[in-house]
């Protein structure tokens, strides 16, 4: 009997301590560089940024107010799942903010904006991809690009940019332009991390392999890796020779294990390889 994964068998565990990691990255970004330096890369931390600046109130405490508006409102709209996973991860970045501004605090990391504005979108774009590749979102303009998403059929990350924009046009009227122009470097940058981490952790191998050894590898994915197969009738261009070819998505890890697998039973077998940044049923009503 194989024993199954952790992961496999506490899914949800994965999910929210994956969650709990994305929140910590995105809190130091927005503690440590982007607050400091007045930088506002727009969601709920842009706008509770410019109300901290006319009030003096804990930016902390404000996400927790901007978000919980946002989710209450967002709920009937989202599924029960996805709301409770949005519900962790949007209320406790804005306490993970909240604890590190009041107990955690020690300075800037930098206090020059053009570093705060590369540096912060790194660690902000790392952590909210892990956030939104686990079907969830850190609340504000994320929600609500997520929103916009679902109802127009947009791409998310574009939405979210986009709402992120309005925020950061709005700050650089309350910071200046100067600062405002970092501010739109962030969000750019910002949005090209996030894309690059999603694409990086569901990217899946499309892999087509010609093979003598058709049956055997067949055997070999369907009941040893426990993953779907699929043959495709083709013809040789040289010989016009029928031929059968199989098609299966994996991950890396499984293609590397079938890379290995195919080398010891037929060397000459010949794979194509393409990358697949989606794979989902007709009927998924996920996101």
């Amino acid at each position: 009997m194989k024993m199954k994964s952790f992961g496999s068998r506490h899914p949800q565990v994965i999910d929210y301590f994956l969650i709990a990691l994305g929140i910590l990255l995105t809190a130091a970004s927005i503690v440590y560089i982007f607050n400091p330096n007045r930088l506002a890369a727009g969601g709920a931390q842009g706008i509770a940024l410019v109300i901290n600046y006319f009030t003096h109130w804990n930016t902390g405490l404000l996400m927790i107010l901007i978000n919980g508006v946002l989710f209450i409102t967002a709920f009937a709209l989202i599924g029960k799942s996805f709301g409770a996973k949005t519900l962790v991860s949007s209320l406790g970045l804005s306490f993970a903010v909240f604890v590190m501004e009041r107990y955690l605090y020690g300075g800037p990391l930098t206090t020059n904006p053009m570093l705060a504005a590369i540096f912060g979108s790194a660690l902000m774009g790392i952590g909210v991809g892990i956030i939104l590749n686990r079907n969830a979102t850190i609340g504000g303009t994320s929600l609500m690009g997520k929103i916009i998403a679902k109802i127009t059929f947009l791409d998310q990350v574009n939405c979210i940019m986009a709402t992120d924009l309005i925020v950061t046009l709005f700050a650089m009227v309350v910071f200046g332009v100067e600062i405002g122009l970092y501010q739109l470097i962030s969000v750019y940058l910002t949005g090209v991390v996030i894309n690059k981490v999603i694409d990086g952790i569901s990217y899946r191998r499309e892999v087509m392999i010609i093979t003598s050894k058709r049956d055997v590898i067949m055997h070999y994915i369907i009941s040893d890796m426990k993953k779907g197969a699929t043959l495709l009738q083709g013809k040789g261009g040289f010989t016009g020779a029928d031929t059968e070819i199989i098609l299966s998505i994996l991950t890396q890890r499984d293609f590397i294990r079938l890379k290995i697998f195919i080398r010891q039973v037929d060397p000459r077998a010949f794979i194509s390889v393409n990358m697949v940044t989606e794979v989902s049923s007709a009927s998924s009503e996920g996101f």
